[in-house]
């Protein structure tokens, strides 16, 4: 890697580079350091470009990736306004990966970062689905930092019982089942029956099951991926890979 190159220079290097940055093209922006918030940030924001061709349709999403290595909080809103996505009908994989993992690695920058997300969560102007992703957020960030755990159910219940829009409400039911908060499952139940909540969100048998089973919500353990591991687990993937996952899948839908 070029000591003398920019952080912007290496950061315009994520356009090109393909499925995977290298590990010294990595180091070499993080060692930036707060000189390569502005540009990483930049790039993770161009959203459009999600739905461009390979490979300049994932340099949004190696930008993001590798700001969850900074963490600056004041990254967290920006990235969190661009949700929902613009919706499409086979959206990209870089433009369904960057949705998914924003709200996993807004998570990763720590506690400074809570009265951020609860700001969008409290925000009646913006799409309940933009503040459905923030109250994600918030599932992902009492795994990231469990000492917030309790203080963020608390939140969370206050909202169920203040949220008027069902949807944003059922983000709310299905991020306290998959925190196991016990102790709101007869007024969560209650919402169901009184159609308070949006089911496409979560079902109510699912909610159910989440918070009296036994079995632990992986999901939320997502947001303590490394950066190898979000390569490695999520992606993206090759034709090759995808095509093979593909066939894998439907073998397995067969019984083959």
């Amino acid at each position: 890697m070029n000591p003398d190159l920019s952080a912007p220079e290496l950061v315009r290097q994520l356009r090109r580079v393909g499925l995977r940055p290298s590990r010294r093209l990595i180091e070499g922006i993080v060692d930036r350091g707060a000189e390569a918030v502005g540009p990483l940030l930049e790039l993770a924001l161009d959203v459009e470009a999600l739905m461009d061709a390979e490979p300049g349709s994932l340099g949004p999403l190696h930008a993001l990736r590798i700001l969850g290595e900074l963490r600056p909080v004041e990254a967290a809103e920006p990235i969190l306004r661009q949700l929902p996505l613009p919706v499409v009908e086979q959206p990209p994989q870089a433009g369904f990966l960057w949705a998914q993992e924003a709200p996993q690695i807004v998570a990763t920058f720590g506690a400074e970062v809570l009265p951020v997300v609860l700001r969008i969560v409290d925000d009646m102007d913006a799409a309940p689905l933009q503040r459905g992703a923030a109250v994600a957020t918030l599932g992902f960030l009492a795994t990231t930092t469990p000492e917030l755990r309790e203080q963020i159910i608390a939140e969370l219940r206050e909202r169920l019982r203040q949220e008027p829009d069902a949807t944003a409400k059922g983000y709310v039911v299905a991020t306290l089942a998959q925190l196991k908060a016990r102790d709101a499952y007869s007024e969560i139940m209650e919402l169901y029956r009184s159609k308070m909540v949006d089911k496409s969100v979560m079902p109510a048998a699912n909610a159910r099951q989440l918070l009296l089973g036994t079995q632990e919500q992986s999901q939320l353990d997502c947001a303590l991926h490394t950066l190898d591991e979000r390569y490695e687990q999520h992606g993206p993937y090759s034709e090759e890979q995808q095509r093979a996952m593909a066939e894998l899948a439907r073998s397995q839908m067969n019984g083959g």
